[in-house]
């Protein structure tokens, strides 16, 4: 969604300073405000409830040379009410402290047709991505090498990179990946993949090698029918889609339960039509181990806001549906309801006995595309995650978080 008002922004920068180099000229800055309720009953051991507020601030040069640009954020979350428990809540440090951070300082350079950044930044794979569902985002240090040119008429993409440390949600620091696995080995992760698109047809793969701990293939493949084209694109429209996650261990299998592999296959169907999404999925984790996935949020089509479904030898699915209220009147109004359901044999070893489970998701946005709210986000979700456990004090983890977003660029 193109946002009048940057464009605005960045028409006065020409206006106003015709003269000064694009590496300073092009230069904006934008400030992300959050503040975000988050109250849960975590299955009757601890009841983790933060206020927060903060968000990111960023600038970002203009290219020097059509050929060198600087880019930064800083995080911040700042407690305005935390309780013993919060630090559980994701939202502040693990003792209920705020935590500020340069997540993102990194150059970026274009040639040739390639586009590589170096330094702390964003990366946006299927396993390795933000899971910006908290106060503060994942974020990544290393080298990315991408196409230039990525948008959507490209046809194939592709990325190759080097990634040192990661940040995780909860943290000011960066840490190797290895140690996000549990292994005391200082070790990154190389990644490497590619993806072909055209005519709704897409099909893909990647891959993710950290030294002696782990590694961790995944590859998709998925079409939209063309049926939905008449009416100029607003009729019908259906996907179908596949993909599998394989993860094993690698090298000296420094990693805890080493050596195992086990994956997690999964399928789905998504069906639109005048503003209402109905969407199917099946899942299935091979019964060895589970997944792990500490550097992002789930690649299973089954994902949802607590669970995955990604425990040994569960097997799942997952129904939702979503009504865009636009056509009613009530622009930026969204509703989506899912319900998910896994099951399998209660292993304590490979799974924790969390097989048996069901969750219920309920969220509701409000988000204007223009007018004088353009920058506003309002998120309010309830999630209800069942384990049908008798080792549970309780059976239920349940989470109420309001997420308010407003977006102001500055310059």
């Amino acid at each position: 969604m193109v946002d009048p008002r940057e464009v605005r922004l960045d028409a006065a920068r020409q206006t106003r300073w015709p003269n000064l180099p694009a590496f300073i000229r092009d230069s904006s800055m934008r400030l992300d405000n959050r503040t975000y309720w988050f109250d849960e009953h975590d299955f009757g051991y601890s009841t983790p409830k933060a206020f927060t507020t903060g968000g990111s601030i960023s600038l970002e040069s203009g290219y020097l040379a059509d050929f060198f640009q600087l880019r930064s954020v800083l995080y911040t979350s700042q407690p305005l009410y935390a309780n013993a428990a919060a630090g559980r809540s994701l939202n502040l440090s693990w003792d209920g402290n705020q935590i500020t951070t340069l997540g993102q300082l990194n150059g970026r350079i274009r040639f040739a047709g390639q586009q590589v950044t170096v330094g702390r930044q964003i990366v946006r794979t299927p396993y390795v991505n933000p899971y910006d569902s908290r106060m503060i985002p994942i974020t990544f240090e290393g080298i990315v090498l991408v196409p230039d040119d990525q948008g959507p008429d490209q046809t194939v993409d592709y990325i190759a990179s080097y990634l040192t440390q990661y940040k995780p949600r909860d943290q000011a620091n960066f840490i190797p990946f290895s140690e996000g696995l549990g292994v005391p080995q200082d070790e990154g992760v190389l990644i490497t993949g590619a993806s072909y698109h055209k005519n709704g047809f897409n099909i893909g793969g990647t891959n993710y090698w950290i030294a002696d701990t782990l590694n961790t293939a995944y590859g998709e493949i998925d079409y939209l029918l063309p049926f939905g084209e008449g009416n100029g694109g607003r009729g019908p429209q259906l996907r179908v889609g596949a993909n599998i996650l394989d993860q094993r261990t690698v090298g000296a299998s420094m990693i805890p339960g080493a050596p195992y592999e086990t994956y997690q296959a999964s399928a789905r169907f998504v069906a639109s039509y005048r503003g209402l999404v109905v969407e199917g999925a099946v899942s299935k984790t091979g019964d060895e181990a589970s997944i792990q996935k500490p550097f992002g949020y789930s690649a299973s089509y089954a994902g949802m806001l607590v669970t995955n479904f990604e425990q040994a030898g569960v097997d799942a699915f997952l129904l939702s549906l979503s009504y865009d209220f636009a056509r009613l009147g009530l622009h930026g109004v969204k509703f989506k309801a899912a319900f998910g359901k896994g099951w399998g044999i209660e292993d304590p070893v490979t799974n924790g006995d969390f097989s048996n489970q069901q969750e219920l998701d309920l969220r509701f946005v409000y988000e204007p595309p223009r007018g004088a709210l353009q920058g506003l986000r309002v998120e309010v979700e309830y999630i209800d995650w069942t384990v049908f456990d008798d080792a549970l004090p309780s059976d239920d983890l349940t989470q109420f978080r309001t997420i308010v977003n407003y977006t102001v660029p500055l310059l």
